[in-house]
């Protein structure tokens, strides 16, 4: 940003104020690409615990929920958990390896706003003119014909 004035306040109101004050003085923040990806490692994270507990819930009768056994012994819950989602996703999680997936997708959906934060008026002043100019976003169209300013006219200029 250009200061340290301009940091993130305390508080749940306050931090939404300071979002959207950031957004108007540097352009649309959603056109930040870091904070696109912060977004998606939110949301995913969040997805992907869902899911686990989930799929936790749905073999507890099998002993699921006692997971640090299953991960040093495997068992019942954790094979037939394997096994739907080795059917259902087309890919191999064990009660392991969700939880690493998990945590890298929260520590990086924070990792990846910071680097959008510090980009932010520090390199890049508007972010929806960098989205503009990268095709990330369309431009305003043209609507109606430019306006000129009369004091740089011949008319205005003499007057």
């Amino acid at each position: 940003m250009g200061s340290w004035s301009e940091g993130v306040p305390y508080g749940i109101f306050p931090h939404l104020d300071w979002t959207s004050a950031l957004s108007i003085r540097y352009g649309n923040l959603f056109y930040n690409p870091f904070h696109m990806l912060s977004i998606v490692f939110l949301y995913g994270s969040a997805l992907l615990f869902a899911m686990h507990g989930a799929t936790i819930l749905a073999v507890s009768r099998y002993g699921g929920e006692r997971e640090i056994e299953q991960i040093v012994d495997r068992g019942t819950a954790s094979e037939r958990a394997a096994l739907f989602w080795r059917w259902t996703m087309g890919f191999n999680a064990s009660m392991e390896s969700i939880h690493r997936w998990a945590w890298w997708f929260a520590v990086l959906c924070t990792l990846t706003g910071g680097i959008g934060i510090l980009l932010t008026g520090t390199v890049v002043d508007n972010w929806y003119l960098w989205a503009v100019k990268h095709h990330v976003a369309p431009s305003y169209p043209e609507i109606s014909p430019p306006i000129i300013d009369p004091a740089l006219t011949p008319q205005g200029a003499s007057k």
